[in-house]
């Protein structure tokens, strides 16, 4: 499936704006474009679903064939087996086409649904972190899971279904008009009356779809983040003010379906009443006739079976037409989220370098939820030589895990530019930078998997030698094979089943594997218990080893060893040198160590004299074995 057309996108932003709501049109025309995927079984279906149409009217025809005969006097045997003949084919071609139809759109629409999938997964591994970080996740799951699900209801059923309920509409329609105009006017004249009902109703149902899409994305995602939540929740037992924001969301998606049906309820009675009321015309109408001659009996029977039935056609295209306003909105979300823009790369890999990182004039703000910019960074510019170690400290929100993210190109920058290996990160194919860098982040991400399976993330390829390899050097082997299935052991969502210092060691053991040049880390031991912390700092001893290091640094201790030290403030570079110049210059750095002594971190410690055995000398020296 090709990315939405511009107009199809444009259609789909248009209804994400307040006030701005899908009607059958925008709904089919935001709809159709999904069904491209698989067409010709679409086609063939519709089809199907018209001749299956035909074969319905089949038995009324031989109902009212034999009325005709009984009623003129010539119902005989042979015109009964007839009619029971042509009535039983009737039943069931329609009941093998309307199958065979529905199977087919069935199988075409779990085909798109799969390949949609596939798509935007795909797609969401390619996008720019801020354009998912503006959003909530519940509501991207929302979309992936719900959203596409009910896809399914349109492309499986609405083509055959829609096919059906106009083809029966239409087909009934001339039907009751060739046997008697009068009587198919009076017949028409209910649908004409329920009909103005049916479009208020729609356009109040219209109205209501982008805030009730607003009210249940809040309380998906509140939801969400709950559950995500509920370790923190538990620990400071604060459930009863943090379920708050949640029971708010779910009171105001309750609230909004309740009020929404109070609005929608008197205009659906009074359409479905009106629908249903053709029997207080026909009836009168047909004897009126009937009594004076000008209506056959036959004819009066017909409209009494036929036409009584008539105005259900009318009800499936009412229920389909708000069915496929409401699918709009989802399918709005769908193409906004399959047309996401993702970072462009280059047809062909460029000719890399020395391992080296530098940064020039980079500018870069981030963007919230409604796209106002806060900036991040402010013409930096560094150079971190290859083979060598730079530490990243300063104040919170100085920008360094932003500047660490940019040079995994996780976002582009404003303006500027940032190198790897010599080459502008934007001329870099993915695979190419990623194969260049390897990244290890305070917070570890696992897959609920096997260990062996989270390992072979970046170096799928890799034997079960290599995998337990990585293991051990990042000291995870022992823990691991003491789990109840060893490699092959399934470690729960986020690594639910391991300590965090477990979960860390795993994550340098899977940085280990990838076995790139330059690594980026985002202090891994900031938040580890001391027991873990000294198999952590073995394990990175071994990940650093001869390879360009950019580290952020939460604990001063740690870098005191660096080749170099650029300290940030305000998104800004303040200075930069080794440890012992940038304390003798008693600027921003220097401060930040007196508080770091001062705090009893490295109280009564001489970073120049530790013994080989003090544990602050084992980081120091792990992070600057090139010093």
């Amino acid at each position: 499936m090709t990315s939405p057309p511009s107009t199809t996108l444009q259609t789909a932003r248009s209804l994400r704006q307040p006030g701005h709501s899908p009607g059958l049109v925008d709904g089919l025309r935001l709809l159709l474009p999904f069904a491209r995927f698989g067409a010709g079984r679409y086609a063939a279906a519709a089809v199907l679903a018209l001749a299956g149409t035909a074969a319905q009217l089949l038995p009324y025809w031989a109902v009212y064939d034999a009325l005709r005969a009984f009623v003129a006097g010539r119902f005989t045997t042979e015109t009964v087996a007839r009619d029971v003949v042509v009535a039983l084919v009737g039943v069931v071609a329609m009941a093998g086409l309307l199958g065979v139809s529905t199977w087919m759109s069935h199988r075409a629409a779990f085909a798109t649904l799969e390949h949609l999938r596939l798509r935007i997964g795909q797609r969401l591994g390619e996008v720019s972190l801020g354009y998912l970080t503006r959003r909530r996740s519940g509501e991207v799951q929302r979309v992936l899971n719900d959203d596409v699900e009910r896809l399914e209801s349109f492309l499986a059923h609405a083509v055959p279904d829609l096919v059906s309920a106009l083809g029966v509409l239409l087909g009934t329609t001339a039907w009751l008009v060739l046997v008697d105009v009068r009587m198919g006017l009076v017949a028409l004249s209910v649908v004409a009356v329920s009909v103005p009902m049916m479009i208020v109703g729609v356009s109040i149902g219209s109205e209501k779809t982008e805030a009730h899409s607003r009210a249940m994305s809040r309380m998906n995602g509140s939801v969400v983040e709950l559950i995500r939540g509920i370790p923190v929740v538990r620990t400071f037992h604060r459930g009863d003010t943090v379920f708050v924001e949640t029971a708010d969301a779910i009171r105001e998606a309750t609230g909004f379906q309740a009020a929404w049906g109070r609005q929608l309820v008197p205009v659906y009675t009074a359409f479905y009443t009106l629908l249903t009321s053709n029997v207080v015309v026909i009836v009168p109408a047909g004897l009126w006739w009937w009594t004076r001659g000008t209506l056959s009996t036959a004819d009066l029977l017909f409209f009494l079976v036929v036409g009584l039935g008539y105005t259900a056609s009318v009800m499936k295209l009412m229920q389909l037409t708000v069915q496929l306003g409401r699918l709009g909105l989802g399918a709005a979300l769908i193409t906004e989220l399959d047309a996401a823009p993702v970072l462009p790369q280059p047809q062909e890999p460029a000719v890399l370098g020395e391992p080296a990182i530098e940064l020039d004039g980079v500018r870069f703000a981030h963007r919230d939820f409604d796209g106002r910019a806060c900036l991040a960074l402010e013409t930096v510019t560094l150079r971190v030589p290859p083979r060598t170690m730079t530490a990243l400290v300063g104040p919170s929100g100085a920008g360094k895990s932003t500047l660490a993210k940019l040079v995994c190109r996780f976002w582009d920058v404003d303006s500027g530019s940032v190198r790897v290996s010599g080459v502008d990160v934007r001329n870099l194919t993915h695979s190419q930078l990623m194969g260049q860098i390897a990244l290890v982040l305070q917070e570890t991400f696992l897959f609920d998997d096997t260990v062996a399976a989270n390992l072979r993330l970046g170096r799928p390829d890799a034997t079960d030698e290599q995998v337990r390899a990585a293991a051990k050097a990042a000291r995870a082997d022992e823990f691991v094979q003491a789990l109840p299935e060893g490699y092959g052991t399934r470690i729960g969502e986020r690594g639910a089943r391991l300590s965090g210092g477990e979960r860390q060691r795993l994550s340098i053991a899977r940085a280990l594997l990838k076995d790139a040049p330059i690594v980026v880390l985002d202090e891994a031991t900031a938040f580890v218990d001391p027991e873990n912390e000294a198999a952590l700092q073995d394990a990175l001893a071994e990940l650093v080893r001869g390879r360009t290091l950019l580290v952020v640094a939460h604990r001063l201790s740690t870098i005191v060893g660096a080749d170099q030290i650029v300290v940030l403030d305000a998104g800004q570079v303040v200075e930069t040198g080794r440890h012992d110049d940038l304390v003798a210059a008693g600027g921003l750095y220097a401060r930040l160590w007196a508080a770091f002594e001062d705090s009893g971190t490295g109280r009564d410690t001489d970073m120049t004299r530790e013994s080989d055995d003090d544990p602050a000398r084992v980081v120091s020296r792990l992070v600057g074995v090139t010093s």
